[in-house]
């Protein structure tokens, strides 16, 4: 279990809405993180734009695997950062991931859908 020094330390490193930006990478990707207890969940979201109904399920997969990339490389670096200010590794266990995509704006008059991709995943932290 972290201790209070550990906590405040994560904290730090995850905050991104006082004096950080949250969209560092793209300004349509965002990811947030939340800790409750030993169990730190990373959300991922980004708008997509899906050109047809036919090629969604193709283009979803596409964001599957980026948004798990995303996510692990962000991990990585939060495990680097708290090596770094609190002078032990960090570890972090992969618990569940799940994924959503939302349609936000569709037209009868053309093919293409703006979505939200989303993805949550926990990890049991240590």
């Amino acid at each position: 279990m972290l201790n209070f020094s550990e906590v405040n330390t994560l904290g730090n490193i995850c905050n991104t809405t006082w004096g950080k930006t949250s969209t560092v990478t793209s300004p349509t990707m965002s990811i947030k993180t939340a800790l409750s207890g030993d169990v730190l969940s990373v959300s991922y979201s980004t708008i997509v734009h899906f050109a047809s109904e036919s090629s969604m399920r193709q283009q979803v997969g596409r964001h599957e695997e980026e948004s798990a990339s995303i996510t692990n490389d962000y991990m990585k670096n939060i495990k680097k950062e708290f090596k770094d200010g609190a002078g032990r590794a960090l570890k972090a266990k992969e618990l569940n991931t799940n994924d959503s995509v939302e349609v936000i704006n569709v037209s009868a008059f053309s093919p293409r859908k703006a979505a939200y991709y989303r993805r949550v995943t926990t990890f049991k932290v240590d």
